[in-house]
């Protein structure tokens, strides 16, 4: 379950639009993760390598936004089998070196996935 608020950003100067994943119901031996704050608004008009809000880089909240289902029409795709779901997945190019898959949000190097893509031609 994920909420939608607004939340100061220092990067952009301005109140940007967020969600924040919900901490899981738990017993006290259960290792529970840790809510995520996912920004919805990162490269439209953000200005540091380093988000502000979710205090991760640019590449590591772009994983966050494929891995919670919020993905651009900007992002291209490739599909290719993915090493943690064992099936063909639509992998997410983030930036130049990195690549989320769509369904289980593991984030590998674009080489590493697709070597025509790692080369400096």
């Amino acid at each position: 379950m994920t909420r939608t608020q607004t939340a100061y950003c220092s990067a952009c100067d301005r109140d940007v639009q967020i969600l924040v994943t919900d901490d899981a119901d738990h017993d006290a031996h259960a290792n529970i993760p840790d809510a995520e704050v996912v920004c919805l608004e990162i490269g439209d008009r953000c200005t540091g390598s380093l988000c502000p809000v979710g205090a991760v880089s640019h590449t590591a909240m772009l994983a966050r936004r494929v891995k919670i289902g919020v993905r651009t029409v900007l992002q291209p795709l490739i599909k290719v089998e993915c090493q943690v779901c064992a099936r063909v997945t639509d992998y997410f190019i983030i930036d130049r070196d990195y690549a989320t898959c769509g369904e289980c949000g593991n984030t590998v190097e674009v080489k590493q996935i697709d070597p025509a893509m790692g080369s400096d031609n």
